[in-house]
């Protein structure tokens, strides 16, 4: 594959992936069957994706979580996340000049019957909170839907590789995020009274109480007693010149092309923010073989763990407390 995969990691399996071959603007390249569209460009070396309709700033990835829009990519003729779009055998990939518009229709869609659905509760997001929610449910023999937009649930505890701290009982200290994570979507998936939906949009709230959803392409209506809202933390956008350049990115999204993918999305790496997501993003990057040449926090001190902080100083990483960004400086990427 190509030098910005990460083929070994001192804690990750490098599971082996059948390969599939896909166009980019004409050009021939691979991929890993089933990783995201913006994963295997990432792998190729490619991060800019398209450019903005308004002042044709360069677009690529910012949440990876598919929440903005950043990243849109036309897929076999399709406006599609790419970070929420799996790559196919022979899939043409083009990226997006402007706003993208969709292809002609030659026939109208057939019409079918939709589904429709009933139940006790209603949980959107896999999560922690909605995992854990699912559980006290499971307890009170309560009928319950669980829907989560990803093929795997457990939110961003895929994503850590770390082991938790506090108390076994309640957060499961000592063991690795992704491990509490597996755990619990093992747990919930064999329960008898939870529906697991998964790769499933929760894609509107009617005024009558019923929810319409896309599970796996098709969609539903269900008709809950009770909502639990559960979809999880939007990664905060700072406001500072230049920070839609490709090469800025959320934590989430750096977290999840380093630890779900396998995928390093640079050779360098600056963090803004010393709370714990910071912190641990940077140890993270340490793992992957990436090097992280300091971390600015705007406070007197960092607000993360001590003994994350610890771990970045002890491996060399400079922080610059009372510190914050001004800009960020480039083109189309930063420089």
């Amino acid at each position: 594959m190509t030098k910005n995969r990460i083929n070994t990691h001192p804690i990750l399996d490098v599971p082996k992936k059948d390969v599939v071959s896909f166009y980019w603007n004409k050009s021939k390249l691979v991929g890993k069957k089933d990783e995201m569209i913006s994963s295997a460009l990432f792998a190729n070396n490619i991060k800019i994706f398209g450019h903005h309709h308004k002042d044709g700033s360069a677009q690529g990835i910012f949440c990876a979580n598919g929440q903005c829009a950043k990243c849109t990519v036309i897929a076999n003729s399709i406006p599609v996340k790419a970070c929420m779009t799996p790559v196919k055998e022979n899939m043409i990939v083009k990226s997006v000049k402007g706003l993208p518009i969709l292809p002609d229709v030659e026939q109208n869609p057939e019409i079918s019957n939709i589904e429709h659905i009933t139940t006790d509760v209603l949980i959107i997001g896999g999560g922690p909170a909605g995992l854990s929610a699912s559980i006290q449910l499971e307890e009170h023999k309560i009928n319950t839907i669980l829907v989560d937009d990803k093929d795997v649930l457990g939110g961003k505890l895929v994503l850590q590789t770390h082991k938790f701290f506090g108390s076994q009982k309640d957060s499961y200290a000592g063991m690795r995020g992704m491990d509490i994570g597996r755990m619990l979507a093992q747990k919930v998936e064999d329960y008898t009274y939870i529906n697991v939906w998964k790769n499933s949009t929760a894609l509107y709230v009617f005024n009558d109480k019923k929810v319409g959803i896309l599970k796996d392409g098709v969609y539903k209506i269900v008709t809950p007693k009770v909502i639990l809202n559960a979809a999880g933390a939007r990664e905060k956008f700072l406001r500072f010149k230049g920070n839609s350049l490709s090469g800025v990115y959320g934590a989430g999204a750096f977290q999840t092309l380093v630890n779900r993918d396998l995928v390093k999305p640079t050779e360098k790496l600056f963090i803004i923010g010393g709370g714990n997501v910071g912190i641990i993003a940077g140890y993270h990057a340490l793992q992957a073989g990436i090097n992280v040449v300091g971390l600015a926090e705007a406070l007197p001190q960092c607000g993360g763990y001590k003994v994350h902080e610890d771990k970045l100083k002890r491996l060399g990483v400079p922080i610059y407390t009372s510190h914050s960004i001004v800009s960020a400086n480039g083109k189309e990427s930063v420089s």
